[in-house]
């Protein structure tokens, strides 16, 4: 798709194959004797210490190279050749053709295009539930409180904020990190927020190509708490959100015997909507 040459400002030069994982894109750089960063080297030539130049390797990059802005990063550009390259094997011939015929303007309706794409190849729509907990580091009296469920309501559109800020540069969709039985079914997995009867919970809304076994639904229940403990939660638990009381954490997992994954229905029921499907925000 492409490879990236960068030269330093001595001379030396290291070629790479895009995409690569982000360590090893770092590792790439270091080997030039740099500490630039891939988001730090711009692929038009003019840098002072690394100068990069983009270079496809087949048609496809060709047509790629199209969707850069005039000023783009070897970030931007191993971003790119990513999410072309890792889209799911339903939607690769129609996104190559998209590509061929030039149906793209910009790199933003490349992304958006291929998770519709995406989305469509399924036909089934899903959603689990979870409960969300908060501490506040309190500066004035230099203790950790809990933040109670009014107050994370009050908070919801800088929670929001904070996470779409933590998961901007996220090129996979976290349905490639689920690889247990089922795996082929799940197309999308999308955490996110959402309002029920006066409380903020966290949930993550999927994708599938058809219903998934008992046991399947198991391993996906499993793999969203360890996501929500280990995982993606634990990343965002370490993103302090101002307040007027202070930097609130918020977490997605608790070791509370409260503590659920429940999917639409159970959700109802738990809610005492026994099947009356409630508002949304």
């Amino acid at each position: 798709m492409f490879k990236a040459k960068l030269t330093k400002d001595t001379g030396e030069n290291v070629i790479i194959e895009l995409p690569q994982d982000y360590s090893r894109l770092s590792e790439e750089i270091a080997s030039l004797g740099t500490r630039l960063w891939p988001e730090h080297i711009s692929m038009d030539g003019s840098g002072d210490v690394v100068r990069g130049e983009l270079i496809p390797t087949g048609e496809i990059g060709e047509h790629l190279m199209r969707l850069f802005p005039k000023e783009y990063t070897l970030e931007d550009a191993n971003d790119m050749a990513h999410i072309v390259t890792q889209a799911n094997d339903l939607i690769k011939e129609d996104l190559e053709q998209n590509l061929l015929h030039d149906q793209y303007h910009t790199a933003q309706e490349l992304r958006d295009d291929i998770r519709q794409m995406t989305y469509d190849a399924g036909t089934i729509s899903k959603t689990y539930y979870f409960p969300l907990t908060g501490k506040i580091w309190d500066e004035e009296y230099g203790e950790e409180l809990n933040a109670g469920k009014r107050f994370l309501l009050g908070q919801e559109d800088a929670i929001c904020e904070k996470f779409a800020e933590y998961t901007r540069r996220d090129t996979d969709n976290m349905s490639v990190y689920f690889r247990e039985s089922g795996a082929d079914k799940l197309l999308l997995a999308d955490w996110g927020f959402e309002v029920m009867d006066d409380e903020l919970y966290g949930k993550v809304d999927v994708r599938l190509t058809e219903p998934m076994t008992e046991e399947e639904e198991k391993e996906l229940r499993d793999w969203i708490r360890g996501q929500n403990s280990d995982g993606l939660g634990e990343g965002f638990e370490q993103r302090e959100i101002p307040t007027d009381r202070g930097n609130l954490s918020v977490s997605f997992w608790d070791s509370g015997e409260g503590y659920f994954i429940k999917d639409d229905e159970e959700m109802d029921e738990y809610l005492g909507h026994f099947g009356q499907r409630f508002g949304g925000m």
